[in-house]
């Protein structure tokens, strides 16, 4: 009988908080693609136009703690004003952004910026890439930090949402 594959869990949603000083925050986790989501790459993967452009949509924030699941549209609890749109020039394969520790050449990655001012939140604890920020019916995905963070006056944030494909031998 053949052992099974060990499998590692891929951390792959990186939030950067840059405070006023420069310091660095990091906070990682992984995410849930939805079923949504799952359409949508495969689609994708057949040149086929997708049903559901999350690409025109963007990324909410929010403060619930419930976790993810494949059934989700949208953040449980969302920051107001914390839809964000795709930074340009994604989503990309092998992101040359240092700070994007989960890139590579399988590797789908979002990311979205948070200038100085921009949200101003306490208990930033979830995310979601949605087809559309003000009134959500879609999730590409969905993620949870086990420690929430705060944004205040001085700081930005980068986030990135990589998904990786990865062959299975059956």
């Amino acid at each position: 009988m053949e052992k099974p594959e060990k499998v590692s869990i891929f951390l792959n949603v990186i939030a950067v908080v840059i405070r006023k000083n420069g310091q660095k925050e990091i906070y990682k986790t992984k995410n849930i693609v939805t079923y949504a989501g799952d359409d949508y790459y495969a689609q994708r993967a057949a040149n086929e136009t997708p049903d559901i452009d999350f690409t025109s949509g963007g990324l909410l924030l929010g403060t619930g703690t419930t976790t993810p699941t494949k059934n989700d549209t949208s953040v449980t609890t969302p920051i107001s004003g914390s839809g964000k749109s795709l930074r340009s020039g994604y989503p990309k394969t092998d992101d040359d952004d240092s700070d994007n520790s989960g890139a590579g050449t399988n590797v789908s990655t979002w990311s979205y910026y948070y200038a100085d001012g921009d949200v101003v939140a306490e208990g930033i604890a979830e995310g979601a890439i949605v087809n559309n920020t003000s009134n959500p019916t879609a999730a590409l995905s969905h993620f949870l930090f086990s420690a929430p963070f705060d944004l205040t006056s001085g700081t930005s944030l980068k986030i990135f949402v990589n998904h990786k494909f990865s062959g299975v031998s059956s």
